[in-house]
């Protein structure tokens, strides 16, 4: 039976092909009794007439049956349909370690850890007896996690005595077939094949072993081995040619160095023996050659090459499907990357990096043992400044000096003196959306996440406004502003109200600093930068496209080309996480860095984790259902651009229950019969609906409300419900009273102009409100009552949000400062008194977003439902760098046009 997209295999529906190979085709499936994705090999109608091939895909399922190991795809079963076998295999999402080697080497730090995964793959199987006899690039996947997993043992075999097959005659292969005698058969895909391999001879594990060291050589070298023209070129030279180790990076360490020497020696009796050992003398190799015998103050928190080192290394550029063209000599295409245990604090709703106007230098924020702060590094010389005082610190901008940089904390505007020194507070700034310090001192900035665009003027002084929302175009946010060419002209990115959550859908407009004057330039993009010497470069969906621009009379008269591909960034804010310098340099982070699936699981309050069988996906919002079976889980990118989808949390399946992907929030009724969710149509306009789940008869619209609404809580009695104005500069809190005629009512506060109450949640009783305000200046979580007699009071000090009750009202929970805390609560005299709050754990890679919804309590096993990131992807520690790109925009726009 053919596999077609659309068509089933029992209870996998196939989604799309994936490869196919001498030993069958591959197709993405879906499994929709477990509700995860699988990969399903089937052979050839050649080959499935054929006994032998028969008997050898039965054993390939045996073998991967009998190997379970984190680096090893493993699988899930053997199906027979209509006489045609199908081996039911793990998917493996991401990219192989061919495709990725396109873009040129690997950085050391990466190419190492690759090779070092693999040999923990290799190392399993051996100790098995089992042995893979195809390695490659092509059999090496590489996740968004940073995990390896090798593929396809197809050309397997079990070791018999001595280390040799009993079936060493084997007749095909998945790869390539290549009959050298009567004797033998040679297998394996020619460039990775051994020696022994090359002559037919029987093998062991000693084949993988130099296979091994054909994948560790290309990582470094960025280049194969062995090539050739025909597989007798390639013969030749595996059989005669030495390697060329001037190939190799002059940092490579000596013991690199040495376990490629003895896995690529010709004579396999003279090779390393045992993976193991290759896998033991990468982990205690040697530090580079070049590292200096000190370093400068705070060198060894993020430890990024030299200059000596990155004028070489053309690594993790993520834009290899554009093929643009290759780096002129002015070019220089560099790798930053943070050691392990460092990450970039990386916000989903803000910037973290900005390069110095002059490209010298870079600053960011990081993460690591010693707390947040943010960092400057030279680009050009082992200098590096870890600034203290600058927690908190998102969307850096520099003065254009480069002398000063600027940034926002959870208050104000700041800047600081790059060679260290106490902060400076500029003016104030609560949920800010970036700035630019222009040539004449002028600072343009967004205050705050719902507000025009102010200036605070060279000499100081309280900041004015420069823009002003337009409500005929249903403007909303005036965010992500950069000059051009210095200024006086700003462009920045303007949010409408029609796509609050959706910033891909944001027009582009440029203000003059000294006239006020505004010109719309494109419409459909995220945020807009300044290229040297006549660019505009915006981001769109991840793809930064060019189009040329006159910075002193701004217009756009061309067609946009795209001309990087995945960039990291976050469309729900509009952050895109790049950066240009002045001297045309381009920073940025490769997309693959920020996968955007989500495990669903469970924490206690120790922080131990206990997955799920929800299959990852692009989680946002969780709600445990009352009953504790199943919970609501909204899917997309957040900010009022959800859908939403009801998980078993036993099994794991998931059903879809909306289809607009215009929802912001929902939460349940009190008897889990259906939900109620905040939701805006196509036109900007907000509703109230109540959706039943066993019911066909679609939503019921409860309340037109404002387009910009998040739900906060339905009431226990199920009579009431809590929403807020959602990105509002005055925000308000209100409940709608449900029944046959449905109101809203603003609930009483004592709130001041500029000050937002939001993310509320009634406490069990439903006398009390939990809920998130700026009334101190920054988002903190408050308890008042209901009916406004009683407080409000404080519960967070520094920061906080996603605020829950917990069992019968007697706690509270809430994230702060990147840790869950707990609070206990009891009334006295008819008010409320609150212990000091406890830290529970840090769940991995949490937002600070007030409106955190990620988690939900579980009050019958006093656990914690939460979305996190795959383990190891929280630590990002890859900044892309291209010297001297601005001057090649050109060149890759005319080089796309002639496609």
């Amino acid at each position: 039976m053919p596999l077609t997209p659309g068509s089933s295999l029992g209870p996998y529906e196939i989604v799309s092909p994936l490869g196919a190979g001498g030993m069958g085709e591959v197709h993405r499936a879906r499994d929709s009794r477990l509700g995860r994705d699988v990969a399903i090999k089937a052979l050839p109608d050649a080959f499935a007439r054929d006994p032998d091939r028969l008997a050898r895909f039965e054993r390939e399922a045996k073998l991967l049956a009998s190997l379970s190991h984190a680096n090893i795809a493993g699988i899930h079963g053997l199906e027979e349909h209509d006489g045609q076998r199908y081996l039911i295999l793990e998917f493996v999402d991401g990219m192989t370690l061919s495709d990725r080697l396109r873009r040129g080497a690997l950085p050391m730090d990466e190419a190492i850890d690759v090779a070092s995964q693999v040999a923990l793959a290799l190392e399993a199987a051996h100790d098995a007896g089992i042995i893979h006899r195809d390695l490659k690039p092509g059999n090496i996947m590489l996740t968004g996690s940073g995990q390896v997993k090798v593929l396809d043992f197809g050309l397997a075999k079990s070791a018999g005595p001595g280390g040799s097959s009993p079936d060493a005659n084997l007749s095909a292969s998945p790869t390539m077939t290549y009959a050298a005698t009567e004797a033998g058969t040679i297998l394996g895909t020619a460039a990775y094949m051994s020696p022994e391999q090359a002559r037919g001879r029987a093998v062991d594990r000693r084949t993988d072993i130099w296979s091994y060291g054909c994948v560790l050589y290309e990582c470094l070298a960025g280049r194969p081995l062995h090539t050739g023209e025909t597989v007798s070129d390639l013969v030749a030279q595996i059989l005669k040619s030495e390697p060329d180790w001037s190939a190799l990076p002059d940092t490579t360490p000596s013991a690199v160095r040495r376990v490629l020497e003895r896995c690529l020696r010709k004579d396999a009796r003279d090779r390393l023996r045992d993976i193991g050992d290759a896998r033991l003398e990468l982990k205690e190799r040697e530090p580079d050659a070049i590292a200096p015998a000190s370093k400068p103050a705070g060198a060894g928190v993020v430890g990024l090459v030299s200059a000596v080192v990155l004028a070489s290394a053309i690594t993790g550029l993520a834009v290899s499907s554009l093929q643009r063209p290759a780096p002129t000599s002015a070019t220089q295409e560099l790798s930053v990357m943070l050691p392990h245990g460092t990450r970039l604090a990386a916000n989903g709703s803000n910037h973290f990096m900005a390069l110095s106007p002059s490209g010298r230098a870079i600053a960011f924020v990081a993460r690591s043992e010693d707390g947040l702060q943010v960092h400057v590094r030279r680009l050009d010389r082992r200098e590096e400044i870890s600034i203290p005082g600058t927690q908190d610190a998102r969307d850096l901008f520099f003065s254009p000096d480069g002398e000063w940089v600027a940034y926002f904390d959870t208050q104000n505007l700041l800047k600081v003196s790059v060679h260290g020194g106490a902060p400076i507070a500029l003016s104030p700034g609560t949920q800010d959306r970036g700035g630019v310090w222009l040539d004449d001192g002028t600072i343009v900035f967004s205050p705050d996440a719902t507000q025009p665009l102010a200036r605070l003027p060279k000499g100081g002084g309280p900041a004015q406004s420069l823009t002003q929302l337009d409500s005929t175009r249903q403007e909303r946010t005036h965010r992500w502003p950069d000059a051009l060419d210095g200024g006086p002209w700003v462009v920045f990115t303007v949010g409408l109200k029609s796509s609050p959550g959706d910033y891909d859908g944001s027009d582009i407009d440029a203000v003059s600093v000294r006239t006020g004057e505004r010109r719309n330039l494109l419409r459909g993009a995220r945020r807009a930068m300044w290229a040297a010497p006549g660019h505009l470069v915006f981001d769109r969906k991840g793809t930064l496209f060019a189009v040329r621009i006159d910075p002193r009379n701004p217009k756009v008269v061309d067609e946009p080309v795209p001309v990087v591909e995945a960039v990291g960034g976050e469309a729900s804010s509009g952050a895109s996480f790049m950066s240009l310098a002045r001297d045309g340099t381009l920073a940025w982070v490769p997309s693959d860095a920020f996968g955007i699936e989500r495990e669903v699981g469970w924490f206690d309050r120790s922080g131990a984790w206990s997955p799920t069988p929800i299959r990852p996906g692009d989680y946002r919002d969780l709600a445990i259902s009352p009953d504790g079976s199943s919970a609501l889980v909204g899917v997309g990118p957040g900010g009022g651009a959800l859908d939403i989808w009801l998980a078993d949390l036993a099994s794991g399946g998931m059903r879809r229950l909306t289809y607009s992907g215009r929802t912001n929030n929902v939460a349940w009724l009190p008897d889990g019969s259906g939900f109620i969710h905040a939701h805006a149509d196509s036109l900007g306009h907000g509703f109230l609906e109540e959706r039943r789940l066993h019911s066909g008869r679609g939503a019921r619209t409860l309340l037109e409300v404002s387009q910009s609404t998040t739900l906060g809580d339905v009431s226990r009695d199920g009579s009431r419900v809590l929403f807020a104005d959602w990105g509002s500069a005055s925000g308000r809190m209100y409940f709608a009273t449900l029944g046959e005629n449905p109101r809203s009512e603003q609930i009483a506060t004592d709130a001041g102009p500029n000050m937002y109450e939001l993310a509320a949640n009634f406490s069990p009783d439903g006398r009390w409100l939990v809920y998130i305000s700026n009334r101190t200046g920054r988002e903190e979580v408050f308890v008042r009552s209901l009916d406004g007699t009683r407080g409000p009071w404080q519960v967070s000090t520094q920061g906080g949000g996603g605020a829950r009750w917990g069992r019968g009202g007697s706690e509270l929970f809430f994230v702060e400062r990147e840790l869950l805390k707990s609070v206990m609560v009891r009334e006295q005299s008819g008010d409320l008194v609150f212990s000091q709050p406890v830290a529970l754990f840090e769940p991995p890679g949490s937002p600070t977003d007030i409106t955190f919804r990620d988690y939900s309590y579980d009050h019958r096993h006093d656990r914690f439902l939460f979305t996190r990131p795959p383990t190891g992807t929280e630590e990002r520690r890859e900044v892309a760098v291209s010297v001297g790109w601005g001057a090649r925009i050109d060149e890759m726009i005319r080089a796309r046009k002639s496609r």
